[in-house]
């Protein structure tokens, strides 16, 4: 059930936000905004939330769901509704898609992820300390023991 709360919040966020960029400024119909809003929040969940997040954490699931945002409804928009300016309203709309990214990750890490999923695979955890050790040099050794033994 926390993975149905989180996947409806994330497609009111996304669906907001293109009404407000492509169907207020952009005049596309609310139609295609909600089939658009369907089809990237799922793939996006998939992909973004529940892989690149639990294993690499909050600003590389941010990165990739802005370009994967942004080429998505590009390509989709070039498809559905081709208008003059798709690009620039794409990529505005998938920066601020983007931005309410980076807070629906923390939600996902705390909420909906538990401890154990959300470290589970991740290749960084950030917990590194240096290592201080001393080299020995063989040669140097071997020859004091020669010159002891003269």
């Amino acid at each position: 059930m926390r993975y149905v709360g989180a996947l409806i919040i994330k497609l009111l966020m996304i669906t907001l936000m293109l009404w407000v960029f492509l169907g207020v400024f952009g005049g596309i119909s609310l139609a295609n905004i909600l089939l658009v809003s369907v089809l990237l929040t799922g793939v996006s969940f998939l992909v973004g939330d529940l892989y690149v997040l639990k294993n690499f954490g909050n600003t590389l699931a941010t990165v990739v769901d802005f370009v994967f945002i942004w080429v998505g409804l590009w390509a989709l928009g070039a498809a559905l509704f081709p208008f003059e300016g798709l690009v620039l309203y794409c990529i505005t709309s998938a920066f601020f898609i983007a931005a309410g990214e980076g807070f629906f990750h923390l939600y996902m890490e705390k909420i909906v992820l538990t401890e154990t999923e959300s470290n589970l695979g991740r290749t960084s955890t950030r917990d590194l300390q240096t290592e201080f050790g001393s080299d020995v040099d063989i040669k140097s050794d071997v020859e004091k023991t020669n010159k002891k033994k003269k």
